[in-house]
C-alpha cells in the first residue's frame, strides 16, 4: 500500500496525553514518520487529552475543512457550592442550542462575543461538587468558558477541572493510537511489514466518505487544477442527491479525491450553470514545458571606453565601435 513512507497522504488519530502542546505532537509525528508536511486539526490545550487528528502530506490542505466539523468532549465541572440534582439538570438544559460565548483571556482569537451551537449536553455522573458531562458542539466552542457559564447560571460559580476530546468530525476515540504505537508501526513498515501501519492510517478521502460524490471527466482535470469552476459538461456522474449549499467530494475517474466544494445548485437543477464552488483542490496543474530554443549563447566582449568604463557588447551584429563584423574569426 505504501510505496514510499515519506510520501503518505492521509490521517492518523493520536491520543494526545496531558502535558505537551499540540505543536509538540506535530514535531514528534514529523520525527517519527519522516514526513515533512504534518499538521493537526483543532488545537488541544496542554492539560487536555484525547483525539488529535494529524494530517499527513496532501491531507494538510484539508485541515481547515475538517476543523469546521462538530467536536465532542467529556469534561469535569467543579462547582463552588452544593447544588440539588434538579437545579443542575435545569442549568445544563439551558445551554443546549445556540449560546453566546466570550473567549477566555488566554486564547488564540480576539475576545469578541460569538454565537456557538451546543448540539447535545448530558450529565454522565456526579460526585458531590464534581460533575462529569459529555458535550457535542460546534467547532470553536470553548468548554472552559461553558463550565464557567454553567456555574454562573447555577448561582455559585464553577470551573473546568478536566477535559478530554472524544471526537472530531468522523474521527472517534476508538480510532486513536499513542505516539509509541505510531513509532512501532513505522518501524515495522521500514522492515517490510506494513500491516500495522495500514490499519491506523486513514485515507485522504476518509472524512468525506458519507458525502455526495461527483465524478468528473478526465478532460476536466487540468482546468480544475488551474482554478476553473465545475460545469455540467465536466461531470461524468453524480452519486447521491446533493442539495444546494451542501458539501460534496469531487473525484477523478479513477476514484481519487481531487477536491471538495459546495453545491451552487441542487441535484435537479444541474443544467448549464456552475455546479460546484471549490474550497480545496488537491491536484496540481500540468504545466507544459516550453520548447528549448537551440541557439548559441551570446558572446560577451569587453572594451575600454574613453571614460575608463567597461562596455559589454553582445552578439548584435556590431562590434564595440559600432562597425559591422566581417564574420571572420
Amino acid at each position: 500500500m505504501f510505496q514510499n513512507l515519506k510520501n503518505i497522504d492521509g490521517f492518523v488519530v493520536i491520543d494526545k496525553p496531558k502535558g505537551p502542546t499540540s505543536h509538540q505532537v506535530d514535531y514528534w509525528v514529523r520525527q517519527i514518520t519522516g514526513i515533512d508536511r504534518v499538521g493537526h486539526v483543532g488545537t488541544l490545550d496542554p492539560n487536555a487529552s484525547g483525539v488529535l487528528v494529524m494530517a499527513l502530506g496532501r491531507a494538510t490542505k484539508l485541515i481547515d475543512i475538517i476543523h469546521e466539523m462538530p467536536k465532542e468532549y467529556v469534561s469535569v465541572l467543579r462547582l463552588y457550592c452544593d447544588v440539588p440534582d434538579e437545579k443542575l439538570q435545569w442549568a445544563f438544559s439551558e445551554f443546549v442550542g445556540q449560546i453566546y460565548q466570550l473567549p477566555p483571556l488566554r486564547s488564540a482569537v480576539s475576545r469578541v462575543l460569538r454565537v456557538r451551537e451546543i448540539y447535545g449536553l448530558s450529565i454522565l455522573e456526579r460526585h458531590d461538587r464534581l460533575v462529569l458531562f459529555r458535550v457535542l458542539c460546534e467547532s470553536g466552542t470553548y468548554i472552559r468558558t461553558l463550565c464557567t457559564d454553567i456555574g454562573y447560571a447555577i448561582g455559585c460559580g464553577g470551573q473546568m477541572a478536566e477535559l478530554r476530546r472524544t471526537r472530531t468530525g468522523p474521527f472517534g476515540e476508538g480510532e486513536t493510537v499513542t505516539l509509541q504505537d505510531l513509532s512501532d508501526a513505522f518501524t515495522m513498515a521500514r522492515e517490510g511489514d506494513t500491516g500495522r501501519l495500514t490499519s491506523i492510517i486513514r485515507g485522504i478521502d476518509y472524512p468525506f466518505r458519507d458525502l455526495p460524490k461527483i465524478i468528473v471527466k478526465k478532460s476536466a482535470l487540468d482546468n480544475i487544477a488551474h482554478g476553473s469552476d465545475l460545469f455540467p459538461g465536466g461531470i461524468k456522474a453524480v452519486l447521491g442527491t446533493p442539495s444546494k449549499g451542501s458539501r460534496v467530494a469531487v473525484y477523478d475517474p479513477d476514484n481519487n479525491l481531487i477536491g471538495t466544494g459546495r453545491m451552487l445548485v441542487s441535484h435537479d437543477e444541474i443544467r448549464d450553470l456552475k455546479v460546484v464552488d471549490f474550497d480545496r483542490i488537491l491536484i496540481e496543474p500540468v504545466i507544459a514545458r516550453k520548447p528549448q530554443m537551440h541557439q548559441k549563447p551570446y558572446p560577451v566582449r569587453q572594451a575600454a571606453t574613453g571614460k575608463g568604463k567597461v562596455q559589454m557588447a553582445r552578439n548584435s551584429g556590431k562590434n564595440v565601435q559600432g562597425h559591422r563584423r566581417s564574420g571572420r574569426r
